[in-house]
């Protein structure tokens, strides 16, 4: 077994020497999944990151959840360590945080709730649904100690790997890969 930082080093390195139309064309099949699952159909809210560099493409839900009149939300660092909260989606009133990643500003903050969907970032995934991601535990705080319908994964299928997972871990409902849901 890998250790987390040694696959988050491989994997990020691998990733990163992704085409850019590879990363476009799988986050399109991703994205039309996800379109698919009942869960994106019940949900009133999505709480979603804003993909950067060469992760799974968010952009696509984005605008579909905007024609779907879904309320979008998407994360933000606060001081609080490892604590995360969501405000309100606004193209035009977005800023860089410390990670170099775009939030809403000036935006309303929502609670999460049992009709909200949240899609998770991460770099790889193993078969029990939990994740690696960049290592600062933002989501795995938030998804234990929040009320939602359904966290979604999203993810390359050859970031489906074999790990061991950390007691202070939390996985997701649902992982969706260009070639499978799990």
């Amino acid at each position: 077994m890998q250790l987390k930082k040694q696959i988050r080093y491989n994997h990020l390195n691998l990733r990163n020497n992704f085409p850019n139309d590879y990363i476009n064309n799988i986050s399109k099949i991703i994205s039309y999944k996800l379109f698919d699952l009942p869960v994106y159909k019940q949900c009133e809210s999505i709480f979603i990151y804003l993909s950067i560099e060469k992760e799974i493409d968010t952009s696509y839900i984005l605008k579909k959840a905007q024609d779907d009149n879904k309320h979008i939300y998407c994360p933000v660092i606060t001081k609080n360590k490892r604590e995360i909260i969501f405000k309100k989606y606004n193209k035009k009133n977005l800023i860089k945080n410390k990670f170099n990643i775009l939030e809403p500003l000036y935006e309303e903050e929502k609670i999460s709730d049992k009709k909200t969907l949240i899609i998770v970032p991460a770099l790889a995934y193993n078969k029990n649904k939990y994740r690696i991601g960049y290592g600062g535990g933002y989501y795995d705080y938030f998804l234990k100690n929040n009320v939602y319908l359904a966290s979604v994964g999203l993810c390359f299928q050859q970031f489906i790997i074999d790990f061991k997972e950390d007691f202070y871990d939390e996985n997701v409902n649902i992982i969706i890969t260009e070639k499978n849901i799990y």
